[in-house]
């Protein structure tokens, strides 16, 4: 006859099955946890990574609206320091200050201070000269961009753009120019009566000889006294002297005319623009 098991042995049998169960439901549980740990830690490394890039973008958008127009003249150890300078490309700076003298444009500091190009390309954009420093480089800039017209074309009114020459003198370059049947060259201008000489230096800065007009020459063995009379080189005597010449010989040049009184290298290559 089988016994019968005692109520003590299948309660402690019992009581093992449920501290198995529950040994195994607390293992879960800690997997569960660790795994939820270490994938927190990997967010939480990839947020402060994402975060630090932001800051380190933000100081350096902040460091670049730090920097405003100032004038390089007056730079200082402190300030040269934060802009990049160098300690030598400082002390040039202000040596070159102490000597009482000042730069006034971006070439000039480049060239006293020594800094590299790229420097001057970073900064040389809030270079702050002042306002009569910059009035001066534009009307320099102008007076180099004026626009050069032809003097044979030209206009009475656009003479008188010129300072020193009036309505009078302005007419009395286009009547001589007339006469001479357009300028061959600007030195020409010299033989306008009354036209000074250094009105005649601003003249050449404005305009110069574009068109240049085409003459007939008539050859001197065969020139009448009428077409002599109409070169503005000639005096009335001076053209009935070379008629005169002609008559005694009848193969005479501008050549033969150089041995005559009156007649020097100069004339004879006025004569030239007429006479061949």
């Amino acid at each position: 006859m089988l016994k019968k098991r005692s109520f003590a042995f299948r309660s402690f049998r019992t009581q093992r099955v449920a501290f198995f169960l529950f040994s195994v439901l607390i293992g879960f549980q800690i997997y569960l946890d660790r795994n939820t740990l270490e994938k927190d830690a990997i967010d939480i490394l990839a947020f402060d990574a994402a975060l630090q890039e932001q800051i380190d973008s933000a100081k350096s958008k902040k460091q670049q609206l730090r920097i405003f127009p100032f004038n390089p003249n007056y730079i200082s150890f402190s300030k040269g320091y934060q802009l990049g300078l160098s300690l030598k490309e400082i002390e040039r700076l202000h040596q070159y200050r102490d000597s009482g003298k000042f730069i006034n444009s971006v070439s000039a500091f480049e060239q006293i201070t020594q800094v590299t190009p790229s420097w001057i390309k970073q900064y040389s954009p809030y270079f702050k000269f002042p306002d009569w420093v910059t009035a001066k480089a534009e009307k320099i800039k102008k007076s180099k961009t004026i626009e050069v017209k032809d003097l044979n074309t030209s206009t009475a009114a656009d003479l008188t753009q010129v300072r020193g020459i009036g309505a009078v003198l302005s007419e009395r370059i286009v009547k001589y120019r007339k006469r001479l049947q357009g300028f061959d060259e600007l030195d020409q201008l010299y033989e306008v009566y009354g036209l000074d000489s250094l009105v005649v230096e601003k003249v050449k800065r404005q305009f110069k000889i574009i068109t240049k007009l085409e003459r007939v020459k008539t050859p001197v063995a065969e020139v009448t006294l009428e077409v002599l009379l109409s070169i503005p080189y000639l005096s009335k005597s001076e053209a009935k002297k070379i008629i005169g010449l002609r008559t005694r010989n009848r193969n005479l040049s501008l050549e033969n005319l150089r041995s005559e009184p009156g007649f020097d290298s100069l004339k004879i290559e006025r004569l030239a623009l007429y006479l061949q």
